[in-house]
């Protein structure tokens, strides 16, 4: 097999990730980088239903420098898809447009459904999940994926307008946060979660819960102190309830400026974490849950696990034609 360079981009409400890895024998892969820029391309998406020109400069700009690494690091195939705020958006085709036009990049929006799939098989892979009943949530800027797998499979999933982004946009206004806030947003949680469960009918908690995604992420490097963000000490580290707990008090009692001195906590990141550790905590007392596993690897490795596959496909063909 010759070995190929591939990259999978991640276009997220908050964040836009990158990665690039060559394809070895034996469904093998080597990471070559890794990389996370907050964009925040779905700011005020919630509030006005389109991308606001800021966002999509901040897009452009990073994917812009993505291509560059790529170029320079002598990719052979690039993968490119697009999730929450670039389903909502109503100009989301104008902004695929001008990726296309300008960066000569084609860029594909997944269904709720697609990026639940692609979460799952993350997390399959990655963390060689055995566990009969597993929940896997994937908290985003816009949307939260819950994905539900039994045996190994995944058996029901769920894409619920709850993200980081969005609901700091629709809750949030003081800083510190108040009382009175938290309390709107957690009723709104609340319902929303609890509509899920009925209509799955949980009668009794997981086998295991996986968290993905930045906001799971952060509470990880939060919680082991990192001043240097290293993949290695989050994938796989484990999130207790009341550490979980413990960060929603800290978040919640420090100004805007305070969170940003955290650390663990990307400065970019620190407006949008009071909600986003709340909405996590509320998931692991409903779910009746004591502790999640986080998971490093999301939608972007997800891709890279579906191409090992088809690089595997296309070469038994070969080999059988041959």
């Amino acid at each position: 097999m010759v070995k190929r360079r591939f990259a999978a981009i991640d276009v997220g409400t908050n964040t836009i990730l990158l990665l690039i890895a060559d394809l070895g024998e034996n469904d093998t892969f080597r990471v070559v980088t890794d990389r996370a820029e907050i964009a925040r391309l779905g700011e005020g998406v919630d509030r006005t239903g389109s991308l606001s020109a800021a966002g999509v400069e901040r897009g452009l700009e990073v994917l812009r420098d993505y291509l560059d690494t790529c170029r320079n690091l002598g990719v052979d195939e690039i993968l490119a898809m697009g999730t929450s705020a670039l389903r909502d958006a109503r100009n989301a085709e104008n902004f695929i447009a001008r990726l296309k036009r300008e960066l000569s990049l084609e860029l594909r929006v997944l269904s709720g459904e697609e990026e639940a799939a692609y979460s799952y098989l993350a997390v399959h892979k990655g963390l060689h999940l055995e566990a009969k009943e597993a929940l896997v949530v994937d908290v985003g800027g816009g949307s939260t994926e819950f994905i539900w797998a039994r045996e190994g499979r995944l058996h029901r999933w769920a894409s619920l307008n709850l993200g980081s982004v969005r609901l700091t946009e629709r809750f949030f206004r003081s800083d510190p946060v108040q009382p009175e806030e938290c309390a709107r947003l957690a009723a709104a949680i609340d319902a929303e979660l609890r509509a899920l469960l009925n209509q799955w009918g949980i009668a009794a908690p997981f086998d295991v819960m996986v968290g993905i995604a930045g906001t799971f992420t952060t509470l990880a490097a939060v919680m082991k102190g990192l001043q240097e963000y290293s993949h290695s000490e989050v994938h796989g580290c484990v999130l207790s309830r009341v550490e979980v707990a413990r960060q929603v008090r800290l978040f919640m009692a420090k100004t805007l400026a305070e969170r940003r001195e955290i650390a663990g906590l990307e400065p970019l990141r620190a407006d949008v974490i009071p909600a986003g550790a709340l909405l996590i905590e509320l998931i692991i007392s409903l779910f009746h849950m004591d502790e999640v596993i986080v998971s490093d690897q999301g939608i972007r490795y997800g891709l890279l696990y579906e191409r090992i596959a088809l690089s595997r496909q296309r070469s038994a063909i070969s080999k059988e034609n041959n």
